[in-house]
């Protein structure tokens, strides 16, 4: 009994670990756009917890090392679009050589709204865990072509690999006005009932309203960073 008991909570959980909620498409190109080509899919599921994971599924595209190759010396962009944002790009922008170096394998960075289930920027990095040597044992990149580094025959065969880090949307408190707007009135209703007036500064009086204010604009301007030129909506 309690083995077909545990083989239907096995049954019940299945789809959520086999369905994604929804996915991020990713294309890629070596000439702006002007040729593009399919980079595989984002599949985001929702854990136990509540928070996203994704997972890269690649492209089944065995020239990608060669065209990496043959424009080793050029621009390699990433277009991305989300399911749940019809009508919306995202665009990171890298080095074909630093793909080349470590073996096409990509770590894809991105942010999402959890609750909204959003694409907020998309980064896209080589994976130095699987870095190539050059001739002086690390990447040297001082006056050399991507050619002259090292010998990147053997990588330009294959398909695109990787992996995919999630940043959820962080939740910051609001700064309480309300309180702080009922305490002035309060203090003003005081004073013209004739009640001692209170002589301290207005910091020593106020700082904890005023300091969860700063706090706030501080850690807001941390996680909302100005948007540059990668990895942002176009």
């Amino acid at each position: 009994m309690s083995n077909l008991l545990l083989n239907f909570a096995w049954l019940l959980l299945l789809p959520v670990a086999c369905f994604a909620e929804w996915t991020v498409n990713l294309e890629y190109s070596l000439n702006g756009f002007t040729n593009s080509y399919d980079l595989g899919v984002i599949e985001m599921r929702r854990a136990f917890d509540g928070n996203f994971t994704g997972t890269f599924k690649p492209a089944k595209d065995k020239n990608f090392g060669q065209r990496l190759l043959d424009a080793q010396d050029g621009t390699y962009s990433v277009r991305a679009k989300s399911s749940s944002q019809p009508g919306q790009t995202f665009l990171t922008t890298s080095d074909p050589c630093l793909f080349l170096h470590s073996n096409l394998f990509h770590v894809f960075w991105i942010s999402i709204s959890q609750d909204k289930q959003e694409l907020h920027t998309i980064t896209v990095f080589p994976d130095t865990v699987a870095w190539r040597n050059d001739e002086d044992g690390k990447y040297n990149s001082l006056g050399k072509s991507c050619s002259e580094k090292s010998s990147l025959a053997a990588t330009s065969s294959g398909s695109p690999k990787g992996i995919v880090h999630v940043v959820g949307e962080s939740t910051l408190p609001t700064p309480d006005t309300a309180s702080f707007v009922q305490k002035l009135e309060r203090e003003k209703r005081a004073k013209q009932h004739g009640a001692d007036a209170d002589n301290r500064s207005f910091i020593a009086k106020y700082w904890m309203y005023i300091v969860p204010v700063v706090l706030f604009a501080v850690i807001s301007s941390a996680v909302n960073p100005e948007a540059g030129a990668e990895g942002q909506a176009q």
